[in-house]
């Protein structure tokens, strides 16, 4: 599932919807007209909302409520959040919606259909959700728009919904009973934020493998530690996965044969260690994907229509919780992942350790070399630490108390894409020394993933035969990140049986 969902976001594709889908919110909405109809009292349909659940609300101002419901919860703050994750929330908005289990009108799945095919993206701030009940601020900027209120990023231009509505382009819904409800409640903005940070870590750590593989024969590391029959002992899936890629990598590499017979016997654990770190931080990666599964396929709203039974019944499928335990548990991963970077960075600029000249430089002294560079990698390793610190843990009471424990998964989704940003840096930095290093052992070569891991660093960065300004050499880590073609070779690579 999840693998499909991101494929379908890549492709740019248009949604729509099957008629199977169709027919379910047709008949969870003929649920709520009814209840309506017969005068009982609903959560959300003909009350108010959290604490003021105990208070009636008269059927005439039924329309008011859903639209006050939209206006009085956005409340977001900060930056907007990235148009890909706006994009993201409307396509789970979208699928959660078409499952038949919310009641809410059709026209409204068919606007946020809309504006999904047609790149219509409301300005979403990325600040102001707790998780629980739902991801209620961001859901509300998302939904404002359809009722021509709130701002819409179109044709990279913030402009206000109102604007575009005058101009033709589109036409505002009106809400009915349970609409807004609907629009609001659930987990979507949390869903985004872990599904894009997952795709981005699974890039992260094969392009960290590569880094490594990079680092090893730079530094004239053995490869024995990586051999099948250490890592099957274990039994552990990640770290298998992790020694393959490593001896495909540095399969047909001179620069290990090199040193076959040297009496150098054991690495540091940065090397040794790396299938059973990262391995651990694969395994990581395979719990959130389960989590991420879940939530993808199931409903999230609150009151849930059933209409088997012509029941509507309140629960708690909004709160976040498991989106927030697998976003702190991906950040404390990928956060070990970039201490273990950090310490082979600091191996290769050390001539005892490394065997090369100090801090990566030819001529050592009068030029400082990667000196500096390390304590960039030092201080974004620190920085990682530092935002490890659970934000699920973090529940403060919300709602005059009703609200009393809530997951704090928002917080802990934007932590963890802070966390990603710092490791893609960190990575970048060790190809960087790692290439250095490489190229100090010519005329030996490297391995099959090694060499295109070379190739790769120099088309981006030059040489450093002596000190020059090297940060527009640290900006482009977002060019090696961007290129989803090398990534996909070196997918490949590392996964051969061959």
């Amino acid at each position: 599932m999840v693998d499909q969902v991101i494929k379908f976001l890549q492709s740019r594709k248009s949604l729509k919807l099957p008629a199977s889908a169709i027919r379910k919110v047709n008949d969870a909405r003929k649920v709520v007209l009814a209840a309506v109809e017969s005068g009982q009292t609903v959560y959300g349909i003909n009350t108010g909302f959290g604490k003021l659940s105990q208070i009636r609300i008269a059927p005439e101002d039924l329309k008011t409520l859903q639209i006050n419901l939209l206006r009085s919860h956005a409340c977001g703050v900060g930056e907007p959040i990235d148009p890909e994750i706006v994009r993201t929330m409307l396509y789970l908005k979208i699928r959660n919606l078409a499952q038949g289990f919310s009641g809410c009108d059709f026209c409204v799945i068919e606007k946020l259909t809309e504006f999904f095919n047609r790149n219509l993206l409301p300005v979403v701030p990325r600040q102001g959700s707790v998780g629980a009940s739902g991801d209620l601020a961001p859901l509300a900027h998302l939904a404002l728009p359809l009722i021509g209120e709130g701002e819409i990023l179109y044709q990279n231009k913030q402009i206000p919904a109102a604007e575009l509505i005058k101009q033709g382009l589109f036409k505002p819904i009106e809400l009915g009973p349970k609409d807004g409800l609907s629009l609001i409640n659930g987990t979507q903005y949390s869903t985004a934020l872990l599904l894009t940070a997952y795709r981005q870590a699974s890039d992260l750590i094969l392009m960290s493998e590569l880094a490594a593989a990079m680092s090893i024969e730079a530094i004239l590391a053995t490869d024995t530690p990586f051999r099948p029959e250490i890592q099957n002992l274990r039994g552990d899936s990640g770290q298998q996965i992790v020694a393959l890629h490593l001896r495909n990598f540095l399969r047909d590499s001179s620069v290990i044969q090199s040193h076959r017979g040297c009496q150098k016997v054991q690495d540091p654990y940065s090397f040794r260690c790396l299938p059973q770190v990262l391995g651990a931080v694969r395994d990581t990666l395979d719990y959130v994907y389960h989590i991420l599964n879940c939530e993808i396929s199931t409903v999230s709203d609150n009151p849930l229509v059933f209409t088997k039974s012509n029941a509507i019944l309140s629960g708690g499928n909004f709160h976040a919780e498991p989106l927030a335990l697998a976003a702190d548990y991906l950040t404390i991963a990928l956060a070990e992942a970039g201490n273990l970077a950090e310490r082979r960075i600091s191996a290769l600029m050390d001539p005892v350790l490394s065997s090369l000249p100090a801090f990566l430089s030819p001529q050592s002294g009068l030029n400082s070399g990667f000196m500096i560079v390390h304590c960039t990698a030092a201080a974004l390793a620190a920085d990682n630490r530092t935002l490890s610190m659970p934000a699920s843990v973090e529940s403060i009471p919300t709602s005059a108390n009703q609200e009393d424990h809530v997951s704090m998964a928002p917080n802990a989704g934007l932590k963890l894409l802070r966390v990603i940003e710092n490791l893609q840096k960190i990575v970048w930095i060790e190809f960087l020394a790692a290439a250095q290093g490489m190229e100090m052992r010519q005329p030996l070569k490297g391995g099959r993933g090694t060499r295109l891991g070379l190739a790769k660093t120099r088309e981006l960065a030059a040489f450093l035969k002596t000190d020059r300004v090297l940060y527009p050499d640290l900006a482009q880590s977002a060019r090696l990140f961007g290129d989803r073609n090398f990534i996909r070779k070196i997918s490949n690579l590392a996964n051969s049986n061959n």
